[in-house]
């Protein structure tokens, strides 16, 4: 009877503490999983980590303003042809500069709008220049084309001669073929412009674009 009382005594024993270790068990994990409700909405855990800029421009290398570097290079090229203008008033005067000037702004004029009355380009171009303009315009005549201009504008340009002028001129004119408006042109010229018995006159007329108006430069 003692026996089978302390065989009880002992299972219960043995019950009880493999109770109590699955319990501590237990809490221990739940202690591990268990998050804090105030965490689900810390900013902090929910953001990214924060992205440090700096090295990335550094790798990325500097940054590039475009509409910067627009105006910049529009600032150098003004000041290249108000360095030209200036050269050219020192050398010949303002006079010179602003007769020249009006000499390849006409000059250009005429071509564009195939002036054939002859007389209308004495003393505004060369001889020379002249008899190479005459058989151009003829043949455009001929092919029935006219051009209506809408704009010149002029700018002072690197003279490769210390006797002569250089101007650059964006003209922009439509073209009307068989009466008919075929399209908007719009090209850079080069006019060179020279002295001959006082008188500042038109001497060459090239284009930097192969296959437009104009003689190709070369």
């Amino acid at each position: 009877m003692e026996k089978r009382v302390l065989y009880k005594f002992t299972f219960l024993i043995i019950v009880a503490l493999l109770i109590i270790v699955m319990y501590v068990w237990q809490w221990t994990a739940d202690e591990q999983e268990q998050q804090n409700p105030e965490d689900l909405f810390d900013e902090s855990r929910q953001q990214p980590p924060a992205l440090q800029e700096d090295k990335i421009d550094q790798a990325l290398g500097p940054k590039h303003d475009s509409s910067a570097e627009d105006e910049t290079q529009n600032a150098t090229q003004q000041t290249t042809e108000d360095q030209h203008e200036t050269t050219y008033q020192n050398n010949f005067g303002d006079q010179a500069v602003t007769k020249a000037k009006e000499q390849a702004q006409q000059g250009l004029a005429l071509y564009l709008s195939q002036i054939s009355d002859w007389d209308k380009w004495q003393g505004v171009v060369t001889a020379s220049f002249l008899e190479e303009t005459k058989q151009a315009i003829q043949t455009v005549k001929e092919a029935n084309v006219e051009r209506r201009i809408e704009s010149i504008e002029l700018f002072a340009s690197n003279a490769s001669q210390s006797n002569n002028m250089v101007f650059g001129a964006f003209a922009t004119w439509h073209v009307t073929s068989n009466e008919r408006v075929a399209n908007q042109r719009t090209q850079l010229f080069y006019l060179t412009v020279v002295n001959q018995n006082d008188k500042w006159l038109v001497n060459k007329m090239v284009t930097p674009d192969e296959g437009m108006e104009g003689k190709k430069d070369k």
